[in-house]
């Protein structure tokens, strides 16, 4: 979000992935070799390289507001319960530093439920609704026993700039997760498999939202020291939400 709306010519430039770059006193590392590559295509590819540099020409200032713009470093409230805020340190801190948070890694930490949100902004033009626990259900589907109120935060993302992370995350399922694995789902997602520490396997993160009419529904799965985000956490996701839209 904040590379498309602070690099006018963002849509037309390029990064190339060698494997890794060297920022400062740090080499940030990428999960391939990816070329030369637009911003759609490193999206897509989760491309460390590109997004470390794109944060460097950002600088933290501008990446500290629209993470805190997004809703990332809030607490939620949920049905009366509130979720831990998220942790992303950008004061003093170096090239290489920066490179490294600019791809999710350094000091970032995010709450499923404010990166869930976030992912139901980006599907509405900019603003969420607000999720509620279901105490009680009286179908399989989970629709709730009592009428609900629903309730939408402020706007996190411009709506012009939703609509083009929207066509990022629809481009990641074609070019990189697989539509056969999510039939009858106009889904956009996101994969992210975070490092934790040496000796650790990574946690597994899959977020994104459907675009069916009849199935309007915002996701984050987090599988702790689950390994790859788009293996593992990808296919719980799918299982979840191929019962909600095709009943099986």
């Amino acid at each position: 979000g904040a590379a498309l709306e602070d690099i006018p010519d963002l849509a037309d430039r390029t990064w190339t992935c060698s494997g890794s770059v060297q920022m400062g006193d740090e080499t940030i590392i990428c999960s391939g070799t990816h070329g030369e590559q637009d911003i759609a295509s490193a999206f897509a590819n989760s491309c460390n390289v590109a997004f470390a540099q794109i944060a460097q020409e950002l600088g933290p200032g501008t990446l500290e507001k629209y993470t805190e713009q997004a809703g990332l470093t809030g607490s939620y409230s949920i049905s009366g319960l509130p979720t831990a805020k998220g942790s992303f340190d950008f004061d003093n801190i170096t090239d290489g530093q920066l490179g490294w948070a600019g791809v999710g890694q350094y000091h970032d930490q995010v709450n499923p439920a404010a990166l869930m949100i976030y992912m139901g902004a980006i599907a509405n033009g900019g603003k969420a609704a607000e999720p509620y626990l279901i105490e009680k259900t009286v179908s399989a589907l989970g629709i709730p026993s009592l009428p609900h109120l629903t309730r939408h935060t402020g706007q996190l993302i411009d709506g012009k700039t939703a609509a083009t992370v929207t066509e990022y995350m629809a481009n990641n399922v074609m070019e990189t997760y697989g539509t056969k694995r999510f039939p009858n789902m106009e889904l956009c997602a996101k994969s992210g498999t975070a490092e934790v520490g040496e000796g650790q396997t990574p946690h597994a993160w899959f977020a994104g939202f459907l675009q069916n009419e009849d199935a309007p529904y915002a996701f984050v799965v987090l599988v702790e020291n689950g390994g790859g985000g788009s293996a593992v956490a990808g296919t719980v996701a799918g299982k979840v939400l191929d019962t909600i839209v095709n009943g099986y």
